[in-house]
């Protein structure tokens, strides 16, 4: 399935692209589907797509080596994850799990890794957005890691 320029354009990520540039993502992308309790990818999984939550309700985490599961908080429509997939060695740092039904949007990796080669301005813009959102989840799971050393 694919999606349209008008439905990009009613995600958050999607913010300030014009619609050359959206059809570089529609052209690359396609939507996947997920049940409730489904996992996308296990913490160090080689990954070769960027998701973009399209709709539904996702929880990340990490993995201890006890097999201890810590729940570091919950994506948003909109919010960009799996970013470890443009980055050598394209090993996921976390799991994500549905927790309803989910649709997210499948970017390949590759070929927006080709893309960011090829168009500079569009290159800066998505780079920016992929710094934005792992500056977030460092955050994050500082604030959690730190709340779970204080139970």
């Amino acid at each position: 399935m694919k999606v349209t320029i008008s439905e990009l354009k009613k995600i958050r990520f999607f913010d300030n692209y014009d619609d050359e540039e959206l059809n570089i993502f529609i052209r690359i992308s396609s939507i996947k589907e997920f049940k409730v309790k489904e996992m996308l990818f296990e913490q160090y999984d080689e990954l070769s797509d960027v998701f973009v939550l399209f709709e539904g309700c996702l929880s990340l985490g990490i993995s201890l080596a006890s097999e201890k599961r810590i729940h570091l908080g919950t994506l948003e429509e909109g919010q960009l994850f799996s970013w470890s997939a443009v980055f050598k060695p394209h090993i996921s740092t976390a799991w994500v799990m549905a927790t309803c039904p989910t649709k997210v949007l499948a970017i390949d990796a590759k070929q927006l890794n080709l893309e960011l080669e090829k168009n500079c301005k569009f290159g800066f813009k998505t780079m920016a957005k992929i710094a934005q959102t792992i500056s977030h989840r460092l955050s994050d799971t500082r604030f959690q890691l730190m709340n779970q050393l204080t139970i």
